[in-house]
């Protein structure tokens, strides 16, 4: 089966890894380049990344997130705005609103919230 950009996307090098045993305490945690960020630890605040965010099963945001595209396999307390794609895997436990132009939610994965999922990219970034 090929496969699509978005999933594409969350395979590439990760720039940026808060590993595991980690908390970072930050009211906002920005990355303005096209890196991709892997989150294995904690981060308690906002996180505003232009490029693709690996949040790991064992990777917990109490938070915010404003990303390019997304992979969710562990748990996030706040909102997700996304101007691509976000992929709940199976291990995630989201509790917050979504809004993004692409959602896919594996079987297994918790989601307490809202979404809209009808928007341009730009819109998705306006939130």
């Amino acid at each position: 089966m090929p496969r699509n950009r978005a999933q594409d996307e969350f395979t590439k090098p990760t720039g940026t890894v808060i590993g595991r045993g980690f908390t970072i305490h930050a009211a906002r945690f920005t990355c303005a380049d096209s890196e991709s960020m892997r989150i294995d630890g904690t981060v308690v605040g906002n996180i505003d990344i232009d490029g693709v965010l690996n949040l790991s099963e064992t990777g917990r945001v109490e938070g915010d997130i404003l990303c390019g595209s997304t992979r969710i396999a562990g748990r996030v307390n706040g909102n997700i705005y996304c101007r691509n794609a976000i992929h709940l895997a199976a291990t995630a436990d989201v509790t917050g609103n979504i809004t993004t132009t692409n959602l896919i939610i594996d079987e297994g994965a918790i989601f307490l919230g809202t979404c809209q999922t009808h928007v341009t990219p730009e819109e998705a970034a306006a939130y």
